[in-house]
């Protein structure tokens, strides 16, 4: 008997400890966000993810709630993560700073977003401001949080909203998307075509999408991932979105949704040919001229459709769209660039060839002197002209930097060889335009000439600079290095 009542005790025990233990496990793995105020919709699902070369990209979102996080293993599973900056104006998340720095230190492109708290629309441009100034500038976009009618003004989510994005577009030019639950989208009927991206929760086996038009889509607040000890929101693309549509580290051709400029960007550059309009509703009669890809033109000001969308009105009177995917406000400097696409550019001094257009990622050295064949140019999110070269590189569009030369370079002399002999009789000129004007002494064939520098004419084309200081010809036809 006194066995039994000893076995019974141990059970006890047993069953105490084991409830214990899992306490302490449901309070160490809490729900990724416990600031979500609804569930959403369906039950979610565990998973335990960890990047390999054929997987989905690994995407999280993270608050304080995720406390210390080892970002030496945690960059080793995520692709990109975004982090929460703020809740309402009044409480700036505790861990935002750290895991920023954390993101930098160990090369995760990041995102921020912000819990939206805003009673009016003052308060959201209040709140714009506290989240623009309160998050890291290295983010890659802004994200705004929207999960509960927060109005105590009188005045509709979609007003208030429409607000903070508006506020938000002054301060940076980078994307913003709205976060807004998929049974909450109708109700608070935000206008979508503010933001450049949407991301929808909505919990479930994971095989079930967003019922609404997404971007992103969280599919669970049980994710797992190596580094980060509670459980973590994760979430998926789109399948027509890329990662890099959000990070901008390359060339985006399947942009998920349009961009507009909202004010007058000056002057911009035409990224496709595009046509322009006499009126700002654009249909086939009021159809004008097409206007060539990389056309430099000057805005006049912003004016809208009667639905609301933006149009460029140029200073011709004619509107054209204010879709960035379309054209790019240039940067300031912009007549320090070649702005038409040469054929072949001649490298000034060395540099460096990347990836995309942004210069995201250093590829290889180019030294000076060296001849590139160019495809294209293209411009940086930032409105800043590159080259792109025929093996689909990235290069400087600079002036100071490259130099556009004849497509028939390879049959002149572009490097001072130091002294010439004449293959022929040549003229010599007082200027690099070969003109009758210009024209002077006829110099004889076999003559050996000392080479002061190599000049170009406007179309790119090498003269040699004499030690008299007049030009001669440095096509290899008639000279030749020695």
């Amino acid at each position: 008997m006194k066995a039994i009542r000893n076995l019974a005790v141990m059970l006890c025990m047993i069953i105490a400890c084991l409830v214990t233990v899992h306490t302490a496990s449901a309070e160490e793995l809490a729900p990724a966000n416990p600031d979500h105020t609804t569930k959403w919709e369906t039950a979610p699902i565990t998973k335990n993810l960890l990047k390999t070369a054929s997987s989905e990209p690994v995407i999280a979102d993270i608050s304080y709630y995720q406390k210390d996080i080892n970002w030496s293993q945690a960059s080793k599973a995520l692709d990109l993560v975004i982090i929460r900056t703020q809740y309402g104006s009044t409480f700036e998340d505790p861990k935002h700073k750290v895991y920023e720095a954390g993101a930098k230190q160990y090369g995760v492109p990041f995102g921020v977003y912000s819990y939206s708290l805003a009673e009016s629309s003052s308060d959201a441009k209040a709140e714009a401001n506290n989240f623009y100034n309160r998050a890291s500038k290295d983010a890659d976009f802004y994200v705004l949080d929207v999960e509960q009618n927060t109005s105590k003004s009188g005045e509709s989510m979609r007003t208030i909203i429409n607000a903070y994005v508006q506020q938000l577009r002054t301060k940076t030019d980078k994307k913003i998307g709205l976060y807004i639950a998929n049974h909450l989208y109708d109700e608070f009927n935000l206008d979508t075509s503010k933001f450049d991206f949407v991301w929808i929760p909505r919990y479930n086996n994971g095989t079930v999408p967003p019922s609404h038009p997404y971007d992103l889509w969280q599919y669970t607040d049980q994710g797992r991932v190596a580094g980060i000890s509670t459980y973590v929101d994760l979430n998926r693309l789109n399948p027509n979105v890329s990662l890099s549509y959000l990070t901008g580290k390359s060339d985006i051709t399947t942009a998920s949704r349009p961009r507009y400029y909202t004010t007058n960007p000056g002057k911009i550059a035409t990224k496709v040919q595009l046509n322009q309009y006499s009126s700002k509703n654009f249909t086939t009669a009021t159809k004008g001229k097409a206007i060539p890809k990389n056309t430099l033109i000057d805005v006049a000001g912003i004016e809208k459709t009667s639905a609301g969308t933006p149009r460029l009105k140029l200073t011709n009177g004619m509107y054209l769209t204010a879709n960035r995917d379309y054209v790019v406000k240039v940067t300031s400097n912009i007549d320090q660039y070649y702005t038409k696409t040469p054929s072949k550019i001649l490298v000034k001094s060395d540099l460096y060839a990347y990836n995309n257009a942004n210069l995201d990622k250093r590829l290889v050295g180019v030294k000076k002197n060296t001849v590139l064949s160019i495809k294209d140019l293209a411009y940086s999110s930032g409105g800043t002209p590159r080259l792109k070269t025929l093996s689909g590189s990235y290069i400087t569009a600079s002036k100071d930097y490259v130099r556009a030369v004849t497509p028939s370079i390879a049959n002149y002399i572009y490097v001072n060889p130091g002294t010439v002999q004449l293959t022929k009789n040549v003229y010599q000129y007082n200027s690099t335009s070969f003109t009758s004007a210009t024209r002077g002494k006829s110099l004889a064939k076999g003559t050996k000439l000392a080479v002061k520098s190599i000049s170009f004419t406007s179309a790119g084309t090498p003269r040699l600079k004499l030690s008299n200081g007049n030009y001669i010809t440095a096509n290899k036809s008639y000279v030749a290095a020695r």
